[in-house]
């Protein structure tokens, strides 16, 4: 329809023109009907083409009405009412209507988005239109000013048309160089250049005074009409306005050619005017230099500027090539496409980039190259994701005829056109990328499907497909080794399973096998006999054309499952004694109770530890002890003679349960044979040796669970220990009150010792021959502010169970080697020594020994009046560590005693091994010695041998002067008791002392 219109107003244009040329007579009519021709074209035009942007149209059709205006104006004052007046009604309608609008009609094409905003161009024009402005001046502009038969007015007018020639040849030359060429864009250039030849005619007939029109004047006149009312009417019109990719200007021979003819021009005629007379205007060519100069060099610049840009467009788009070949899917392709826009733009210009990849519901139909797009035009996938901008930049990603996505861009329009340069080889870089995955994809598809037939063939699994009635159609290579034969075809797969568990198959294998969670486990019965332990796994394939049917996948965990079982074993049983461990006793507890509870009968559980084992394994050596425990396992298996199992709980701890008893009193009865058992000593590697057992009981009848049943035996059993060896205690529910007790004790024991809550009192050590104070045993007591006072055999008991004994014991020896000291400068004759008790952990505590002989020298007290009391049981541990503490203390002057001797363990070889000064006889072997002769003989004989041994004798717990007698006959030096002094407060202490020291020696006085 556009061809049509157009050849249609070629047409008319052409009759007018012949009747405008054959009839000059009516030429005024003529020349209106060609402006009324040439605005209706723009109107028509824009009104079926619909250009993005009208109003640089109607700029150029008000321009060109109001040039036919004041052109039909002049004619009709010049032709038809003979007036040559100057300035006239038609000078005011050109400068006041055409100038403005025909420069902002070009001026608006020019902003259009059809144009590249390229500083280059605008300075290429400004240097043309600066050589041409020169020449206005000189040939036009000047002659004006300098004409004396002018007005102010007339030459202000006449300079105002040549100043308005060079603005619009500046707007018409940034046109043409910026502009994509089109059919409408050559007619433009047509009319513009048609117009400005016709004005500098008629410039050059009005300075010359040839005021007539016609000629090449109309001509022009009638080719910026004529050209101007066709330009409209293509669709190329759209173009001018429509946002589209246009390449930047490449420097051409021509325009270089040009450019430098109009960088001459100042030189040129500077050149004439001097060949023909003086220089003229030499003011204002040097000016004109000038400013070409400046415009040359700024041209330069721009051209650097824009190389500067380039390399870091290509840096950028190096760095984004560099990260797409990182890539390794195609997220991170997506990520670093969009950080490379964001780069690619100027900074902080808002935008949206969408990369899509190849799919059905995405894909853009457009051709397959950069194109500016509107974004309400895209597919609805990416104009959703686009937002509002108005225009997106389309680059579709292909590699060769292969369809990869598409990017979109959106933006505003002046970034997208900087862009559409960059983004084509970013795109085909990560189209190449992507097409590397897509190839890499197929490649590793294919490969997987070769390392999967590889592995099929060579897995140690067992791979069967059946059909619904369980017949087998394939087997792989594997079932050979696990079914003893490899001839499975057309076997039916429940007679692989052993005979006697094919019962649990009653049927034809059902796909709804393969729905259950879990393996199953089947035995498998090879041709000789063999079974083999198999996990089996049914997957449902028949909607798989290449399976169609069951996959059976079968794995051989035979091994596995004899190693399951042997650690099944390991974790129940003790490897020792082959007795059941403490996990397996208290499986067993758990099903008692049940089964008691089941069955109306009684449970009970036996908590049994063997007193003193530790030291056979300290004296006798580990092997011997191993070989006791397993005796003992042995002898407690016969003395329950089949009521239940034995377990081996800990290092000397063992359990029992009996089961099925009628009543209580049938498991006392058992215990008690328990204990009996254990009366004759144990044969071990050719020694005797004896070991009790401390038996701990509770049973169903107090317990309503397993883990109740046996904490109130373990009640049962601390309560055994406290009171003494080979016992054995029933739980009693005043057993836990006591246990709740001595918990609460242990609670304050602590807070006493942090409160300083204890106190010391002190029993005198006399000469038995004359009844002299040698020394004073310091005795802990805690004065408890609600139990009063406290047992020290309560309260000690629980400190050394806590470990709070060292704390105490350190408190204990520092009172007492200060309270000392002070004695010591009392009774400087004759001092007493000061006697400690120190418990076993507190010797063996870090530094122990340390803090004694710091503490000696901060209180100025001798060593040798400290004595240190020490029990049997900590010389059976570490001899060595033990008796080089003990060096150490006697080395420094401390003396050290042997408590309680005679009680412990019935071995004397320590007393040559370790350096010892005293012993101390315990008070149960002083207590008859007065009317037992065989107790007095084992007296005299322990006295003997301390003598031998170079050893003094303290005797404990005298009370008669009878006792006193027979010990110092027996050879005994020293003693202590009732008899001489009960222990005495620190306060009352210096009083006493203060009494006895200095005296004559008494013998046998009662103590009050």
């Amino acid at each position: 329809m556009s061809r049509r219109a157009s050849w249609l107003y070629a047409l008319w244009v052409g009759l007018v023109v012949v009747v405008y040329v054959a009839v000059p007579a009516i030429g005024p009519l003529t020349y209106g009907v060609m402006v009324l021709t040439a605005f209706v074209s723009i109107m028509v035009g824009v009104r079926r083409n619909r250009p993005r942007r009208r109003l640089p149209w109607y700029l150029f059709a008000g321009g060109q009405l109001s040039f036919a205006v004041g052109t039909v104006t002049s004619l009709v004052l010049a032709e038809m009412l003979h007036r040559r007046a100057f300035p006239s009604v038609a000078d005011a309608i050109f400068l006041g209507m055409f100038v403005p609008l025909s420069l902002l009609a070009l001026r608006q094409l020019i902003r259009s988005g059809a144009t590249v905003r390229d500083r280059a161009s605008m300075l290429d024009a400004m240097i043309l239109t600066a050589g041409a402005g020169l020449l206005s001046w000189t040939f036009l502009i000047s002659p004006y000013l300098e004409n004396p038969n002018l007005t102010l007015v007339e030459k202000a007018i006449s300079v105002a048309y040549p100043l308005y020639d060079v603005l619009f040849l500046a707007l018409l030359v940034r046109f043409a160089i910026g502009t994509a060429r089109s059919p409408s864009v050559n007619l433009l250039l047509i009319s513009g250049i048609g117009m400005l030849t016709a004005d500098a005619l008629y410039g050059l007939s009005q300075l010359n005074g040839a005021w007539a029109l016609g000629g090449p004047i109309d001509l022009g006149w009638f080719l910026y009409f004529i050209a101007g009312g066709a330009a409209a009417l293509p669709r190329s019109m759209t173009a001018l306005t429509e946002p589209r990719v246009v390449l930047a200007p490449t420097e051409v021979h021509a325009r270089r050619l040009v450019l430098g003819v109009a960088s001459l021009v100042a030189p040129t005629i500077l050149f004439f005017q001097a060949l023909h007379g003086p220089v003229q205007d030499g003011l204002v060519i040097a000016i004109g230099s000038a400013v070409l100069v400046l415009l040359a060099l700024a041209r330069m610049s721009v051209v650097a500027g824009g190389l500067r840009r380039t390399l870091n467009r290509e840096r950028e788009l190096r760095r984004a090539c560099e990260a797409l070949l990182a890539a390794t899917n195609a997220g991170e392709v997506r990520d670093v496409v969009h950080r490379a826009i964001a780069t690619l733009l100027p900074p902080d210009t808002p935008h949206r980039a969408v990369l899509l990849l190849e799919g059905p519901e995405t894909r853009d139909e457009q051709p397959a190259n950069v194109s500016m797009r509107y974004t309400r035009s895209l597919p609805a996938s990416a104009a959703a994701a686009l937002g509002s901008f108005e225009l997106t930049l389309h680059c579709p990603l292909s590699l060769g005829d292969r369809y990869v996505g598409d990017l979109y861009v959106a933006a505003a329009e002046a970034p997208l056109v900087d862009l559409q340069e960059a983004a084509p080889v970013l795109v085909g870089q990560a189209a190449s990328i992507l097409s590397t995955f897509a190839l890499n994809r197929e490649i590793n598809r294919r490969d997987s499907e070769a390392y999967f037939r590889t592995l099929i063939l060579n897995a140690t699994d067992v791979i069967l497909i059946v059909d619904a009635g369980g017949t087998v159609k394939y087997a792989s290579p594997s079932a050979q080794v696990v079914f003893g034969t490899d001839d499975l075809a057309d076997v039916d797969v429940t007679t692989l399973v052993a005979p006697d568990l094919r019962a649990v198959l009653t049927g034809d294998l059902t796909p709804e096998d393969a729905d259950a969670t879990g393996d199953q486990q089947w035995i498998v019965q090879r041709p000789d006999g063999t079974r083999v332990e198999v996990e089996m796994t049914v997957r449902d394939l028949r909607h798989e054309p290449t399976v169609d049917g069951l996959v059976l996948t079968l794995r051989d965990v035979t091994e596995r499952r004899r190693l399951e079982r042997e650690l099944l074993r390991r974790a129940y049983i003790d490897p020792l004694t082959g007795l059941g461990n403490r996990l397996q006793f208290q499986d067993t507890v758990r099903n008692a109770c049940v089964d008691a509870e089941a069955s109306g009968t009684v449970a009970g559980v036996l908590l049994v530890n063997m007193d003193d084992f530790r030291l056979v394994n300290d004296t006798m050596g580990h092997d011997m002890g191993d070989a006791l425990l397993i005796a003992i396992a042995e002898r407690l298996a016969d003395g329950v003679a089949g009521h239940g199992p034995v377990a081996r709980l800990g290092a000397d701890e063992f359990g029992t349960i009996v089961t099925g008893a009628a009543g209580v009193d049938e498991i006392e009865v058992i215990v008690e044979r328990v204990i009996t058992a254990f009366l004759d000593p144990f044969l071990i590697a050719g020694s005797s040796v004896t070991a009790q057992p401390t038996i701990g009981v509770s049973t169903t009848a107090d317990a309503t669970d397993s883990q109740q049943l046996i904490s109130q035996a373990d009640v049962a059993l601390g309560a055994a220990k406290g009171a003494g060896k080979a016992r054995w205690r029933r739980y009693e529910a005043s057993l836990h009150a006591a246990v709740l007790q001595r918990m609460q004790l242990r609670a304050e024991l602590d807070q006493a010792i942090a409160d300083n809550a204890f106190t010391l009192h002190y029993q005198p050590i006399v000469d038995l021959a004359t009844a002299r104070v040698r020394g004073l045993e310091a005795l802990v007591r805690w004065q408890h502010p609600t139990r009063g006072t406290v047992p020290p055999l309560e309260f000690i008991q629980v400190a050394e169970e806590c470990g709070l004994i060292v704390p105490l014991g350190e408190w204990v020896m520092r009172t007492s080697i200060e309270t000392a000291a002070r004695w010591y400068h009392r009774f400087a004759a004759d001092p007493p020594y000061i006697s400690v008790n120190v418990s076993v952990r507190q010797f063996r505590a870090p530094g122990f020994v340390n803090r004694v002989l710091a503490t000696l020298t901060r209180s100025g007290l001798p060593p040798r009046l400290l004595t240190v009391e020490i029990t049997e049981s900590l010389l059976l541990g570490d001899h060595e560590s033990i008796g080089a503490d003990i060096a150490v203390l006697r080395q420094a002057g401390v003396k050290v005693s042997i408590d309680d001797f005679g009680t412990g363990y019935s071995s004397l070889s320590y007393l040559h091994r370790v350096p010892v000064d005293t012993l101390k006889l315990d008070k149960s072997f002083v207590d008859t010695i007065s009317t037992s002769a065989h107790q007095l003989d084992l007296v005299r004989g322990i006295i003997q041998l301390a003598a031998t041994l170079r050893l003094s004798v303290v005797a404990e717990g005298i009370e008669t002067a009878a006792d006193q007698q027979l010990l110092v006959e027996s050879g005994c030096a020293y003693g202590q008791g009732y008899l001489f002094a009960r222990p005495l407060p620190g306060d009352q202490v210096d009083a006493w002392l203060d009494a006895q020291v200095g005296q004559p020696d008494r013998v046998g006085t009662p103590a009050a």
